[in-house]
């Protein structure tokens, strides 16, 4: 994969990119949490076939650089945004996997004329989903953690909560030492200020004008009633069996033909 730099918004974020392929239609593909563009390499391998195909990292993770202490959902939507318009992308469908989920959502809502579809990888499970006691102690003991020892708890919530038993050990270490060697401060901001934005997840989909395309692995289950309760323009989960948080590069052969039948759908 060769990887190109563009500078945006005033010269304060640097985006480091993939390209492949051309084609009527562009595939923008963004990637979730403590990990880079290069999880999509199979993707735009297969998908620059037939279009204009897109990965990019986001700032504070790969290699793409930002101006800012800000690591806010809000934030990294306005990166993306420029980084469309500078590009001149035309005629766009929007992939975004676990935390680009929030990301493409708050894209979604500025309902820019040169997107016509979006797609989520893995995201939007548990919406109306309310956690025991229990689980909800786990995950405010792990934050304290995280903030202290980000390089060892990373890895720890990834083996505790990412992986599927199929997950193959060449992904779970691949996964793991990204997030070990993630910006421990980038990472620990941006999974608390996507964790408050997720909080008001079903609030926005109410005002989604889009149709919601999902790809979700069943290694934990997606809560369809919630979506069926707030997607105002509907819904449709496609489900990938025996993977965990990973779909793309644990079964890319599949995701791909799932994704490829999602993307005949949106016109």
């Amino acid at each position: 994969m060769t990887a190109k730099q563009v500078t945006i918004r005033d010269k304060q974020v640097e985006i480091n990119y993939f390209q492949q392929g051309q084609g009527e239609r562009t595939l923008l593909f963004l990637h979730g949490w403590c990990i880079d563009g290069t999880y999509w390499e199979n993707q735009l391998e297969y998908f620059s076939k037939n279009y204009d195909v897109y990965a990019i990292d986001l700032p504070g993770f790969g290699k793409s650089k930002a101006v800012r202490t800000n690591w806010t959902i809000e934030e990294y939507a306005n990166d993306v945004i420029a980084f469309i318009d500078t590009m001149n992308l035309k005629n766009l469908v929007i992939i975004g996997h676990s935390m680009a989920g929030e990301i493409l959502l708050q894209i979604a809502l500025t309902n820019n004329q040169e997107i016509v579809g979006i797609v989520g990888v893995d995201n939007f499970k548990i919406i109306d989903v309310v956690f025991t006691p229990e689980q909800m102690k786990q995950m405010t003991d792990f934050f304290p953690m995280l903030e202290k020892d980000f390089k060892n708890s990373a890895p720890l919530y990834a083996d505790m909560m990412l992986f599927h038993p199929t997950t193959s050990k060449e992904v779970k270490d691949r996964v793991k030492t990204d997030f070990a060697n993630s910006d421990s401060v980038i990472g620990y901001k941006t999974i608390m200020t996507q964790m408050q934005y997720a909080s008001t997840d079903a609030q926005r989909l109410e005002q989604l004008d889009y149709k919601l395309y999902l790809i979700n692995s069943d290694g934990f289950p997606t809560n369809e009633t919630g979506l069926k309760n707030h997607c105002k323009n509907s819904f449709q989960v496609e489900t990938i069996s025996a993977t965990g948080h990973y779909p793309m590069i644990e079964k890319p052969t599949e995701f791909n033909l799932i994704l490829e039948k999602v993307l005949t759908g949106i016109k």
